[in-house]
């Protein structure tokens, strides 16, 4: 199996370090190699200093913290963010990017509410994990969205591998197509009644068959199906009631929009994967 390979954008601030040192310990909880990338945006640092002396000062620093880190996996260039973290990734074949949400410089204070998040997203062909708060990365149970579809088994199973000592629980949730028509068609209470019923075991029918699809021990994984409609509030709720460490989802099918408005409103740490 390939060794696993992180990549951590840092912008030195508080926060930013928080985020390395949070990269470091999912790099060594793997004996992966990580590497650190600091993006120079503007070019007024270049003029009053050489980038060569800016790096080197930045490593310092870096250094200082995090004494375990290798000077040759560090990467400090001047350009556009989004670019060169893509670049960098590519060149190293990342497996997985690791990012803040707040900061000093411009990416991270507009990152996870402007466009900058969303580029980053959007043009990494690796897996995403945001981080938001300055708790350890070891979480006990991670939630997952899942709409049983095969990037949401990618994404599971990806995210099994990554956290292997964590609870997942898979949250399907779900409407009733054409509820609200069904008094103006005529349908009797007890017919709703039964039609609902019969949606809800459909739906619980469907999770159980998914979840043993995916060949996990079964006291990793637990199983929730919720009717209502697909919004960060409900969703948010229901992590709360169980104890949530992390959030993990996929942006595709009917997760697209949604992920990124969870992203906005969490106070998790949330893993992406874009497909």
């Amino acid at each position: 199996m390939k060794k696993m390979t992180v990549l951590v954008a840092t912008d030195f601030s508080e926060t930013g370090l928080t985020v390395v040192r949070k990269a470091l310990y999912l790099a060594e909880s793997h004996g992966a190699d990580l590497h650190v990338v600091h993006v120079i945006e503007e070019s007024w640092f270049a003029l009053k200093q050489e980038i060569k002396s800016i790096r080197e000062h930045s490593w310092n620093v870096l250094n200082a913290q995090f004494p375990q880190l290798h000077k040759k996996y560090f990467h400090c260039m001047q350009g556009n963010v989004v670019r060169e973290i893509a670049e960098i990734a590519e060149q190293i074949e990342a497996t997985i990017l690791v990012i803040g949400s707040s900061g000093e410089t411009y990416m991270f204070k507009e990152l996870l509410v402007g466009s900058t998040s969303k580029s980053i997203i959007r043009n990494s062909s690796i897996p995403v994990l945001v981080i938001k708060n300055d708790l350890p990365l070891n979480p006990r149970r991670i939630l997952i969205p899942t709409n049983f579809s095969d990037h949401s088994r990618t994404a599971i199973l990806a995210t099994a591998d990554l956290f292997p000592n964590a609870e997942l629980s898979l949250l399907n949730i779900y409407n009733l197509p054409f509820e609200g028509r069904l008094k103006t068609y005529g349908f009797t209470e007890e017919d709703i009644l039964e039609y609902q019923m019969q949606i809800s075991q459909n739906e619980e029918l469907a999770a159980e068959t998914f979840a043993a699809s995916l060949h996990l021990l079964p006291e990793k994984v637990q199983m929730l199906t919720r009717k209502g409609p697909l919004n960060p509030p409900l969703f948010l709720e229901i992590s709360g009631s169980y104890g949530t460490d992390l959030i993990s989802i996929h942006t595709s099918g009917s997760f697209s929009f949604f992920a990124f408005d969870l992203l906005e409103e969490a106070d998790h740490d949330v893993l992406i994967f874009k497909f």
